[in-house]
Formats: structure tokens, C-alpha cells, sequence
């Protein structure tokens, strides 16, 4: 390689010691600031734990295993509205025609008649749903807590059987919780609250307004906070003490709420132009459902880098296993 003229080499020279200063300075600055606050190299470590052991990879497959479960838990939604709606003539007279009068031309015709098949086939539409939920709710768990587990350090073994039935109880109990935590979410938004706030007969008193506007959210958050502390804690095969992972759930609960208030009006918004309401709700949930299982593994990695936590880390038991049967293989093999 020619070397540079005279004036350009000491430029370079000059140019790569400012830079070698600037980096050597905010690293000091950096390390200084990681001794003076705690907290800050707290969540450095928990970053570099999720990143060391795969938390965006297992945050990506999360969201897939979600949406996939998803289709069949709205087939079992469907199924009770259907029977809901086929118990009450007068409020699916009145819900049909809303569709019809919303959809712009024929839409809405086609639409209605997509119910009434709906309603008349609830039975099969539930027992298919309830049949598909069982199968991807347990792929689900799993993969959650598989993910959550090798996060803590590795793989354990277990009974199939029982730790099949054990996931499936544990998804219907954090189906039910969430699904209580997303209600109070939507009813907090904008034209539920009114619809609300109208039965009530209380839409005049803006100081129920504004109450409802507080205490929804709390009341969400309080709903959050002990279902995902026990998320943290018995979701991993760690047997972790449910105050060990107390304040990493209430940090997460609200994070969650928030994340979920924002998809809200994200959704909402986007919901009055056409292509929004194509697109917008799917790309918003989407979204969401990616940072939901981001912040899950996050607060998974907080509470493996907790020193009170330490002797809670595993080691990959399935390796170890792995290994010792590569190494009998191996001593099994005829000398040649």
C-alpha cells in the first residue's frame, strides 16, 4: 500500500489520537457513571444477558406462536358471542342491522350473513376452536417457557405428561388474566368509556370521566402486576420465590399498560381511512405483540442478573445430557 504524502499522514495521525482521546474519555466517563449509579449498570447487564442468550430471536418466535393461537381463542370468542347474540333476538336484530347501515354498499349485507352463519354454527366453531386452543396454547406456554429458561442459563428436564398438563392449566390461567387486562384496556378507550359513562347516566359528570380515565388504568396495572410476577417466577424452570420477581413485574405491568394504551389509540386513529382499516390494526398488533414479548424477556433477564436471584441460575441440563451420551457413543465404538 503507497504511503500517504507527508501532510495527509500527520493529519491522519493527528486525527486518529483525537479519536483514540474522545473514545478512552467516554469510556471513563461511561465506567465512572456504571460505579456512581447502580441501576445503570444494572440494566447493562440484564441487556447483555438478553442479548447473550438469544432474547430478540425468542422474541420473534413468541409473536409468531401468538398470532397463531390467537385464531383459535377468536373462534371460541366468536362461538359465545354467537351464543350470546342467538339467546337475545333483539340485540342480534339490532347488531345486524349496525353492520349493515356501517358497511358501505353491499358490504354489509355480506357481512351480515358471515354472522348469521356464525351464530347458526357456534357449537361446531367452539368445539374446533376450544380443540385448536389446547394444541397452540401449549406450543405457546412452551415455547415461553423455554425461552425464559435459557435466558436463566439453559434447558431442564422434566415429566412430558405432567409438564403438558401443568401448561396447559398455566395458559388458560394467564389467558383468563389477560384477557381481563385487555378488556379494562379497551374499556378505557375513547367510545367504549362513552358508551359506558352513557349507561351510567353519568356522561354529564366530568369528574366520573375523569375517574374512570384514572382508575381503569390502575385497576389494569394492579390486575398485571401479580400475573406477570408469577409469569417471572414459575414460568421458568427456576422455582423462583414470587417476592424475587415482585418489582420486575410491577415494572413490566406498566410498561405492558402502557404499550397496550398506546396500540389502543394507534388503532383507533388509524381505523378511520380505508387503508388503515386494512392494515393498521394487524401492523399495530403486530407491533405490539413484538415489544410485549421483548419486555417479557427483558424482565426475564433482570431478574437472572438480580445477586439475589444467583443462586437461581441454571446449567444446561439437556447439554450436560447430550454430552455424556456423545461421550458413551464414542466409548461404544469398536477400536479399529
Amino acid at each position: 500500500m503507497p504511503s500517504l504524502p507527508p501532510p495527509l499522514a500527520a493529519a491522519w495521525s493527528t486525527a486518529s489520537a483525537v479519536v483514540e482521546r474522545v473514545i478512552a474519555w467516554v469510556t471513563g466517563v461511561w465506567d465512572a457513571l456504571r460505579k456512581r449509579m447502580p441501576i445503570i449498570d444494572r440494566i447493562v447487564v440484564a441487556l447483555k444477558r438478553h442479548d447473550e442468550h438469544f432474547g430478540g430471536a425468542f422474541a420473534a418466535a413468541m409473536s409468531f406462536r401468538t398470532v397463531i393461537a390467537m385464531v383459535p381463542m377468536l373462534m371460541v370468542g366468536f362461538a359465545v358471542a354467537g351464543f350470546i347474540l342467538n339467546a337475545h333476538v333483539d340485540l342480534l336484530d339490532h347488531f345486524r342491522q349496525s353492520i349493515v347501515d356501517a358497511m358501505p354498499g353491499g358490504l354489509g349485507e355480506t357481512v351480515a350473513k358471515a354472522m348469521d352463519s356464525a351464530v347458526n354454527s357456534r357449537t361446531t366453531v367452539g368445539i374446533v376452536g376450544l380443540a385448536g386452543a389446547a394444541l397452540t396454547g401449549l406450543n405457546w406456554i412452551s415455547g415461553l417457557r423455554e425461552a425464559m429458561t435459557a435466558i436463566w442459563g439453559g434447558r431442564v428436564s422434566r415429566n412430558p405428561i405432567l409438564g403438558k398438563v401443568y401448561d396447559l392449566g398455566m395458559f388458560v390461567v394467564l389467558g383468563l388474566g389477560f384477557t381481563v387486562s385487555i378488556g379494562l384496556t379497551v374499556l378505557n378507550s375513547g367510545g367504549v368509556l362513552d358508551w359506558l359513562l352513557v349507561w351510567l347516566n353519568l356522561d354529564y359528570w366530568h369528574a366520573a370521566v375523569v375517574a374512570f380515565q384514572i382508575a381503569v388504568p390502575i385497576l389494569a396495572i394492579l390486575i398485571l402486576w401479580p400475573l406477570l410476577t408469577f409469569v417471572l417466577a414459575k414460568v421458568p424452570l427456576v422455582n423462583l420465590p414470587l417476592r424475587n420477581a415482585a418489582k420486575a413485574g410491577l415494572v413490566a405491568a406498566i410498561a405492558m399498560e402502557i404499550l397496550k394504551t398506546v396500540a389502543g389509540r394507534v388503532i383507533e386513529a388509524t381505523s378511520r381511512g380505508p387503508a388503515g382499516v386494512a392494515f393498521g390494526s394487524i401492523i399495530t398488533v403486530m407491533i405490539v405483540i413484538n415489544l410485549i414479548a421483548r419486555l417479557m424477556f427483558y424482565a426475564t433477564a433482570w431478574c437472572a442478573t438480580d445477586p439475589v436471584n444467583a443462586g437461581y441460575l441454571l446449567n444446561d441440563e439437556k447439554s450436560d445430557e447430550e454430552e455424556s451420551d456423545d461421550k458413551a457413543s464414542v466409548d461404544d465404538e469398536p477400536a479399529t
